[in-house]
This record gives structure tokens, sequence and C-alpha cells, in this order.
């Protein structure tokens, strides 16, 4: 990662976060200009639905690779196993293969884990398998796109990964310190390692990035799809893979416990927690870096205070 220190000074970037608003509100995302921005992607934004849009990604984020091994579908239906609930009903009858083959090919892909802990750790990913129209599986397709993974858990779970793509690595701290805002934009580098601070932040996933954009030498970066919820990503978002949303929240009610001990809904239900919304407050305004949310009001996309925004149109208009 040290090698993309400032690589990108002043430039601008969109990143690419799948929330179903994209396909709600048809944004066609071949149209942004590549010439202009650099592209990433999050991990289950990339879907077949993403490969058909034609948009070319520069990086795919892998700060957690095990969630490269299965779409938002998939990670509903693993959801359900870990909180040994039935999610068969409640899906579209299309996707009935997609519950029957990880049931038939569980001992596959799972192992147990630390159920002790609660039922977010009944079980764990298997180390280099992963589904079918997966991120990991679809990333193919794209063989120029780099990536950027944390070292440890790519090693970990993906420890015969030899995709030819540009990997770069950054690492945690395992130092717990009171957060401070310098420190958690400005990764230390040590022996040519680019650390970040750790965070007790829920989301750490998406988190990790804003670091990360700052580091490359981002001036602007322009997110996608942020819809703030917890309906998953793309075409495999709860909005077109469970009956109706009456069968999701059936699904979130049976199944939150697993997601997180400490997960606490929020209201309305599918947006995600308030800790989230807090966490983002902490953090947006960072005055060397100008984050922007490409936004039109939508059900079941969350408002988020004091972000700055566009809209879509005017976003595609002033490229």
């Amino acid at each position: 990662m040290i090698r993309l220190k400032n690589k990108y000074d002043g430039k601008s970037a969109v990143v690419v976060l799948g929330g179903p608003s994209i396909l709600e509100q048809n944004i066609d995302l071949g149209l942004i200009n590549k010439d202009k921005y650099t592209i990433f992607v999050e991990s289950k934004a990339l879907t077949p639905h993403f490969l058909d849009s034609g948009l070319e990604p520069d990086f795919c984020v892998m700060a957690f690779p095990e969630k490269w091994k299965s779409n938002s579908l998939q990670d509903c239906v693993f959801r359900s196993f870990l909180a040994q609930s039935n999610i068969s009903s409640l899906l579209k009858p299309e996707h009935d293969n997609v519950v029957g083959h990880m049931k038939e090919n569980f001992d596959s892909y799972f192992e147990p884990w630390r159920a002790h802990r609660g039922a977010h750790k009944r079980y764990r990913w298997k180390p280099d398998v992963y589904l079918k129209e997966s991120p990991y599986e679809l990333i193919r397709e794209f063989p120029n796109a780099m990536i950027i993974a944390r070292r440890d858990l790519l090693a970990y779970y993906f420890p015969d990964f030899e995709y030819p793509n540009e990997t770069y690595f950054f690492e945690y701290s395992s130092d717990s310190e009171a957060f401070d805002l310098e420190r958690y934009y400005n990764p230390l580098v040590q022996s040519d390692k680019v650390i970040l601070a750790d965070n007790s932040f829920y989301n750490s996933a998406a988190i990790s990035l804003y670091p990360l954009l700052n580091f490359m030498g981002f001036g602007e970066v322009f997110f996608l799809g942020m819809d703030m919820s917890m309906l998953g990503s793309m075409e495999y978002a709860a909005l077109y893979t469970f009956k109706s949303m009456f069968h999701y929240w059936w699904y979130f009610v049976r199944s939150s416990h697993a997601f997180n001990p400490n997960y606490k809904a929020n209201r309305p239900f599918y947006f995600r927690p308030k800790s989230e919304f807090n966490d983002l407050h902490l953090i947006w305004n960072y005055e060397p870096i100008r984050f922007v949310r490409v936004y039109n009001r939508f059900k079941y996309a969350a408002p988020i205070k004091d972000i700055p925004s566009v809209s879509i149109e005017h976003f595609l208009a002033n490229q």
C-alpha cells in the first residue's frame, strides 16, 4: 500500500457501494466518466448487474476478504444458518436452488467455530472456498483491476490466492487507543507496511476505506448506492430476493441476533444501526478530503445529516 501514497494527489474518485437505489433509480453506471474518476467497487456491489453496466473498476476493495465469498442473497442464507432459522419459505421460489445448494454442501463451505461467543460465530467460512456469482468469482472478469486487501485475512481465507491482479495490502494496529481523527485518517507507515488505527466502529469494513482514500491523496470522493440500509446490494438486495418486505422483516426478526452480539435495530428496521450514523458524523468532515453522497430521495435509502450531497442527475451532467 505504501506504493500508493499520494499517487492520486488532488484527483477525484467514485466509490460504488451497491445499495438497491442504484437499480431502483436506474443509475447507468456505464455513464461514469473514467477519464475523470478513479473507480472503486465495494465487495458486495460486484455482481452480474455491475458487470453488465460496462464500468471497469480501477480498484476492488477487500477490507474483509471473507465478504467476497458470497453475494448479498447468499449472505442472508448464511445468516439464517447462524441463527438456525429457515429462510426457504421467505425467498422467491427462483432462489430455492441457492438455499438448496448451500444446505447440501454445507460441510464443504463452513466449519464450526466459536458458538460459545454467540450465534454470529457459530460457523465460519473454510479457506479457499466461495460461491458461484460471489464477488470473488466475478473479479476474474476484471484482471486489470487492482485489489486493496487486508493482508492477514486474505492469507487466511484465500491462502492459495493466485489472481493476476496487482494487490496492495494494509494492516490494522493491534493497539486499541481512544479515537483520534488525525490518527484515523493518517495510517502509520512502519517497515513499508501501512497500518490503520484500530477502531471500534460497527461497520469497520466500510470505515477502513476513508483513511485509505486519504492516504492515496484523493481530494474528492463521490459515493453511489450509499443507502445505509440492511437490504443488501444490487440485484441480490432483499427488495428483489424476498417475497415481500414483510417476509424480509420476518427473516430479520429471526436472524438479526446473528448479525452481531450487540446489534440494535434502527427505526425503520431496514436502516443500518444508529451507531453507524454516529460514526459517519464523527469522521465525515475532514478538511483535506471532500466526500460527497450522490443521492436522490428513496424510501429505502436513509437520509444522513451534515453530509454534502448532489443529485444523480447533477453528478452525471457535470462530469
